[in-house]
């Protein structure tokens, strides 16, 4: 029995949609089509929005129909990569599937001894992959405080503006809907910039939330960087960063060497990675990351010290090197399928924007109750 897969992947821009049909087509989806979202009700959200759909034919496989895990997890990733999702998701009979597929927008048609030998290698590929070095434990981050305390101690410095939220999290997600939507920099964005900082620095909010402005400030500063990476085979767009990129970059520069918030291993590393990726700004790398370097050495988190390391450095070959040794070590957690017409420090950094990602999701709170500020 020949396993077939279907993918629809949503994104939120007609570049975007061609990059993913080309990460889909280097994994050996045998066809690719992109197409504009068609207007309905039901998927207003959607409206704007352009999808890639395509199907990806796996060697014989015996068993049910169904949808390989490390498949849905890499096509995921990429439609992550680029500010959208995965719609669907599904095994069918081949033979039939290649027939009805719609050809309107195929972007992509691969002949089926290529597409065989390219799924053939990823499929092996993602059976060999196994870590270099051991996963490390979560970085040690404090826990929550009562959401009326963190909220009231985030108000001092972030104006509300007569809006509610149900916690400093909220908050935090409300100022990146309106500043960087689906991971897009507007031209609101920069005046976000010091409210983020202004959370991040301030006590008496909870460590976990302060680490939280931390990522988005990061993922704000490089968006540009990173998305000329990842849409390096889409169509030319000039190669430089938008005018909302640069300046959003520029404020974040501007606020970078007053932002000490070391007061967890996992706010320090995430300040140690936007340091290093604003290393224009001057600010230097904070002490913690040493720290935390000797605690965690022989883990896979040393890799993605090196590769801080070598992102604040800038040198080409440095980096190179350091974002290989992070795949090698974080297969689960990294794609390595990055194109090789993007700059390495592009590639360099949307490495690093990933696992910092990973390590705010895996951090290690303190017991909920135990750091309970004032009511």
């Amino acid at each position: 029995m020949i396993r077939e897969m279907r993918f629809v992947v949503s994104v939120p821009d007609q570049v975007s949609a061609y990059a993913v049909a080309e990460k889909l087509a280097e994994r050996g989806h045998l066809l690719v089509a992109v197409r504009e979202v068609p207007i309905d009700p039901l998927e207003s959200r959607f409206a704007g929005w352009w999808r890639a759909h395509s199907l990806a034919v796996d060697p014989p496989y015996e068993g049910p129909l169904e949808v390989s895990p490390a498949e849905k997890k890499a096509v995921a990733a990429i439609a992550q990569k680029y500010g959208g999702q995965v719609n669907s998701a599904c095994g069918q009979f081949p033979d039939k599937a290649i027939e009805r597929f719609s050809r309107e927008g195929l972007a992509h048609k691969l002949d089926r001894t290529e597409a065989d030998r390219i799924r053939a290698e990823v499929v092996g590929g993602q059976t060999a992959a196994v870590p270099s070095l051991p996963a490390p434990p979560g970085l040690k981050c404090g826990g929550f405080r009562r959401p009326a305390a963190d909220l009231r101690a985030a108000a001092e410095v972030v104006p509300f503006e007569g809006r509610t939220f149900d916690g400093v999290g909220d908050l935090i997600v409300a100022i990146a809907n309106d500043a960087f939507p689906q991971g897009s920099v507007v031209p609101a964005a920069p005046g976000a910039v010091p409210r983020l900082a202004a959370l991040a620095g301030n006590d008496g909010v909870s460590d976990f939330h302060r680490a939280m402005t931390l990522m988005v400030l990061f993922q704000m500063s490089t968006a540009g960087r990173r998305r000329l990476a990842y849409q390096a085979d889409a169509p030319e767009d000039g190669g430089a960063e938008t005018p909302a990129e640069t300046a959003t970059r520029a404020a974040v520069a501007a606020v970078l060497p007053g932002l000490a918030v070391g007061r967890s291993e996992l706010a320090e590393f995430l300040l140690a990675g936007l340091s290093a990726a604003m290393r224009e700004a001057g600010a230097g790398m904070p002490a913690g990351l040493e720290r935390i370097a000797g605690r965690y050495a022989g883990t896979a988190r040393i890799t993605v010290v090196n590769l801080i390391r070598a992102v604040a450095d800038g040198a080409e070959e440095p980096l190179r090197t350091a974002t290989a040794a992070v795949v090698a070590a974080l297969p689960e957690v990294v794609d390595g399928l990055q194109s090789t017409k993007a700059t390495v420090e592009g590639r360099a950094l949307d490495t690093l924007d990933t696992v910092l990602q990973w390590e705010l999701d895996n951090a290690r709170l303190s017991k909920l109750g135990t750091v309970f500020g004032p009511r």
